[in-house]
This record gives structure tokens, sequence and C-alpha cells, in this order.
């Protein structure tokens, strides 16, 4: 036969009905884990800031798979601590300090980036303006005429037989 399954809302709501507003083992399994995703992604996002800033750029594709999977894995999971954080389990585990920390590390972060990407769109604009300021923008003949680029001759009609 099947067991029945259980769902955490039907248990947290008998815990509540009974008085009680704690976590459940689950929630605190799930406070921990995201105490670790914290610091693996404060840790990532610190690594990638001090190796911008020292001149290594090939970092950023080198960490985004990861980064994006953490930040995924934080997004994900966020519903399921959002109600403790302000909770003591929560406060034990310094989640609103890591929260804190991580905003930090991420703003610090996208701050570098968007820089980044700035410089490198003035950058290729540069190189747009030289490669069109040098470059003669079509054919010339002999005179220093433009000539025309289509292959096909105009038509002209002679007015003299």
């Amino acid at each position: 036969m099947i067991a029945t399954r259980q769902f955490r809302m039907s248990e947290r709501q008998r815990t509540r009905i009974g008085g009680a507003d704690d976590p459940t083992t689950m929630d605190l399994q799930n406070i921990d884990a995201f105490a670790g995703k914290l610091n693996e992604a404060i840790t990532l996002l610190k690594k990638e800031t001090a190796a911008i800033n020292e001149g290594d750029l090939n970092v950023v594709s080198e960490n985004f798979d990861e980064k994006s999977g953490l930040l995924k894995w934080l997004e994900l999971k966020r519903p399921l601590v959002e109600p403790f954080v302000k909770k003591d389990a929560a406060r034990t585990r310094r989640l609103p300090e890591l929260l804190d920390e991580l905003r930090g590390a991420v703003t610090e972060n996208t701050t570098l980036l968007s820089r980044m990407a700035d410089a490198a769109g003035s950058v290729a604009r540069e190189i747009e303006k030289a490669t069109q300021r040098h470059s003669l923008d079509g054919l010339y003949g002999k005179s220093g005429q433009k000539v025309n680029d289509s292959a096909t001759p105009k038509m002209t009609i002679d007015r003299e037989f």
C-alpha cells in the first residue's frame, strides 16, 4: 500500500494551531543549508571582485556558471527560510548578518561589472569611430572621384545621334 504523503503546510498548520511557531526539523535543515550557500556565494563574489581588481578579467567568465547556480539556488530556497529570518533559529546561525554581507558583496560586484561593461562599450565605440575615420568608405578612381558601387552602369540617354 502507498504511504500517505506528508505536506509541510499541513504540519506547520498543526503546530500553529497548538500555539507554537517554532521551526520544524526540516525548517532548521533548510536554514542551515541556506546559511551554507550564503557563505559560498559571499566567498565567490569576494574572490571574483578581488580578481577583477587585480586585473584578472577571465575570472568573470570562469565563475559565471557557478555564480548563477548559487544565486538561483538562493532565490528558489528563500521562501522556505524567509519566515524565520527574525527568529532565534536564524539569528543563532547569523542569517541576518550573512544576508547583509551578501547584499554588500552583490552591490560591489554589480558596480564593478557595470563599470567594466561601460568601459567595454566605450572602447568598442572608439574602435568603430577610428575604423570609420580611416576607411575609404567606398572605391575611388584615379582622379579621386568616388566610383559607384553598383555593378551595372547607370543608363543615360544620348541626345545626339
